[in-house]
């Protein structure tokens, strides 16, 4: 009688190494969404109420935001490099202190949005770089002396 040779071992399962490949796959993109979440989230500027900033400064803390409201009647007081100047909404008032030029329609009673952060913590002071002022949607170009024709094209109706 012929000896039959002995089965050859089952080779082992990969299943080990796929799950830890697909473990380290999905790790690494896991951590890839938390760095573009942390990277966006301090490259993001935040657009809050003056009522919404004041009551959120303690946790804002430094950070860049944009605020926006009303300038107060008589608040404003240009300086060589800028302008002082209150800002209110919903029954809060804050004192901003602007660094740059105005925008043109910068004035009492306009809607404005700053763009900066608190001067210390605690403060009711806003540091501003950059200021935005609201305006109409409808454009009317001023009135000049020579006005366009009706067909642009220059084409008699």
């Amino acid at each position: 009688m012929t000896e039959s040779p002995a089965p050859a071992p089952a080779p082992a399962p990969l299943r080990k190494s796929s799950r830890l490949r697909y473990t380290i796959v999905a790790l690494l993109c896991i951590g890839a969404v938390a760095w573009m979440l942390v990277l966006m989230q301090k490259n993001v500027v935040f657009f809050k109420t003056i009522s919404q900033a004041v009551r959120d400064e303690s946790h804002d803390g430094m950070r860049t935001m944009r605020i926006g409201g009303g300038v107060l009647p008589l608040s404003i007081e240009q300086h060589s490099d800028g302008a002082d100047f209150d800002l209110t909404e919903g029954g809060v008032t804050v004192h901003v202190h602007h660094i740059g030029n105005e925008p043109e329609l910068f004035k009492d009673c306009a809607p404005v949005v700053a763009e900066g952060r608190w001067s210390a913590p605690g403060s009711t002071t806003f540091d501003s770089t950059r200021l935005l002022i609201k305006h109409g949607a409808d454009y009317r170009p001023p009135k000049t002396g020579t006005q366009c024709p009706p067909d642009p094209i220059g084409r008699g109706s």
